[in-house]
């Protein structure tokens, strides 16, 4: 069970985080930016209570949203190959949908960024001037900075506003958000209601920034949502056609703004229609059709019913919903809260509850288990190795010709992905390549062989057998690759280091603390286990081992055990212990309750 589980309820109708979605118009912006895309800000295409969008807010942000879903395209276009499907089958969302999806985002922004007045908010000049100085020294100086903008469309002026709109936004947000709160009480019976499947072993002192960031990330949800809400009904909004592109807005507009599905007083738009075949577009066997747009539709029509007939149950239950709900966000909020409602007040039989004890009774018992450290490195070849390693390169080399390369290289090349096939690598994109390899090739003339070339892998000798004179970064390559052996002095220079740190844990002259975090202690293994049963294998120490957990268990708490194995060495200490226990029934009593409860009202709320 999950503190989200609610949201099943009302899956595939909760509405899109309409802040962060402006802020990614926003954040868009940079993005465009960066890649070169002049900006023109004369073109205006709507007004939001005096907020102007510009053609180039709608361009920049539907190259970002274009890129992303060109990406989930191409994956799903990849996934239906690998099963067999034909990926052409596959169709893109329409551009004239997109389009309807951005500009309500980019009104549902501008109502926010309009409503700063009224929310008695600011940002002051000095705040933006601090932002631009910063982004002034990453970009190498104000020079540098300034010819950035500039090659662009963007002066100091207009990126001055973009700051502005992206701090604006973001502390709008934080008022309309400070508005309600998550109250210690609401938390602490979240707490109770998932301590068992969520926060085992933790106190609600333990468990609190975690409930809070969760149910304070859906009431902020609720707000931003309902505060749009009102604020479309009140706004002033004008929208002109794109005369230049032939994009009508105002058809646009009256899509987004059209009553897909209505009752009781509650409605779906066009908004929503958009953003539930998105949702579902993503998810689609065969992309966007008509039929996904008819399927969208009934959606969003079942959903309303069943939000509006939950909600009836929740005010008949004496729920209320927050003041400052609006909408559908009324709906959900109704439908969370009666959820929560329904698991607290389930109270299953006696009998139910002892069979369900009875036939899991082993999943109840207190396991043993153990919490720990675990501290350790991989035997690395160390300077002496690879010298060692060098030094056979170096004769081999001389050995080796264009006639004999291939044989060479299924005699003693250890690269186990070329050796059989006489070290040939084929045609290979450099770009990709270790960068000490890539630029010996491309300094390398067609036809020769080079090296030893030294990397991570140990030392190379590469056969340059061809070049793409079109594409430096192109060529066909074979190589013999010898790596360094682990010298078993480079072994017992680790070992004395890691003994050197046990006698220093025993002695208390460290602690198992400062080994975690401080970086002085360089180990490329640092582990914290809690509730580790015997069964389990050992984080950071590879496999299972039988014999070492056994070890570990029959341990005091607070001895330190060595352990070494083929890759490495290793220190394991328990830090405590909890010993089995068999639990009685109503030791259980009210987890099991839980149980039955999240079971019974998740088949209620489905029918």
């Amino acid at each position: 069970m999950s503190v989200r589980k609610h949201k099943n309820i009302i899956k595939g109708i909760s509405i899109a985080l309409i802040i962060a979605f402006a802020l990614s118009m926003v954040y868009a912006g940079w993005n465009f930016l960066k890649n070169n895309v002049f900006i023109e800000r004369k073109k205006v295409i709507a007004e939001v209570n005096g907020e102007k969008i510009y053609a180039d807010d709608m361009e920049k942000s539907y190259a970002d949203l274009s890129s992303r879903l060109d990406s989930i395209v191409a994956q799903r276009k990849q996934q239906i190959a690998q099963l067999g499907g034909n990926p052409d089958n596959f169709k893109s969302l329409p551009e004239e949908l997109l389009r309807e999806y951005l500009l309500k985002g980019l009104i549902d922004q501008k109502l926010l960024l309009s409503s700063a007045k009224d929310l008695k908010v600011k940002v002051s000049s000095a705040d933006i001037d601090k932002i631009v100085e910063n982004d002034q020294k990453q970009a190498g100086g104000k020079e540098n900075f300034i010819r950035l903008l500039g090659t662009n469309g963007y002066n100091l002026t207009t990126y001055k506003e973009f700051i502005r709109d992206k701090m604006l936004l973001e502390k709008v947000a934080e008022k309309i958000e400070s508005s309600s709160k998550i109250s210690d009480e609401e938390l602490k019976k979240a707490y109770e209601r998932y301590k068992y499947f969520n926060f085992q072993d933790q106190t609600f002192e333990e468990a609190k920034p975690q409930l809070i960031e969760t149910l304070n990330g859906d009431n902020e949800q609720m707000l931003i949502s309902s505060y749009l809400v009102k604020a479309w009904k009140n706004a002033k909004i004008k929208i002109k056609n794109d005369d230049v592109k032939k994009i009508d807005y105002k058809k646009m507009y009256e899509n987004i703004t059209k009553t897909i599905v209505e009752k009781d007083g509650y409605k779906f738009e066009g908004g929503s229609l958009n953003e539930k075949i998105i949702t579902m577009f993503v998810n689609s066997e065969n992309g966007y059709s008509e039929a996904l747009r008819e399927e969208a539709k009934k959606s969003l029509e079942s959903d309303l019913n069943k939000l509006i007939e939950i909600a009836k149950k929740a005010k008949a239950a004496g729920i209320k919903a927050s003041p400052e709900a609006a909408g559908i966000q009324e709906l959900n909020d109704y439908a969370k809260k009666y959820y929560s409602y329904l698991i607290d007040t389930y109270k299953p039989t006696e009998q139910a509850m002892l069979e369900r004890f009875n036939s899991k009774r082993e999943t109840y018992n207190i396991q043993n288990t153990i919490a720990g450290q675990v501290v350790g490195d991989y035997f690395q070849p160390s300077k002496a190795d690879f010298d060692e390693v060098k030094k056979k390169a170096e004769e081999l080399i001389k050995t080796v010709n264009v006639e004999n390369f291939g044989q060479k290289a299924k005699e003693l090349s250890q690269d186990p992905g070329s050796k059989d096939n006489g070290g040939q690598l084929g045609v290979i994109d450099l770009s990709g390549m270790v960068p000490e390899f890539a630029e010996a090739v491309k300094k390398a003339e067609k036809g020769k062989i080079v090296g030893p070339v030294k990397t991570q892998f140990g030392y190379h000798i590469i056969y340059v057998e061809d070049k793409d004179s079109s594409n430096s970064d192109k060529a066909k390559v074979s190589h013999i690759l010898l790596t360094p052996s682990v010298s078993e002095a480079t072994k017992q220079e680790l070992i004395k280091k890691m003994k050197t740190l046990k006698d220093e844990l025993t002695a208390k002259k460290v602690t198992w603390q400062q080994v975690n975090t401080q970086d002085k202690y360089k180990f490329e293994i640092k582990e914290q286990f809690k509730k580790l049963t015997k069964s389990q294998p050992i984080p950071g120490v590879g496999k299972y081992d039988s014999e070492l957990s056994n070890k570990l268990f029959a341990s005091k708490v607070g001895d330190i055990i060595e352990h070494q194995t083929e890759y490495g060495y290793f220190l394991l200490s328990k830090i405590s212990e909890v010993p089995f226990k068999e639990v009685t029934f109503d030791s259980v009593k009210e987890r099991i309750r839980l149980e039955l409860a999240f079971e019974h009202v998740n088949e209620e709320i489905e029918k």
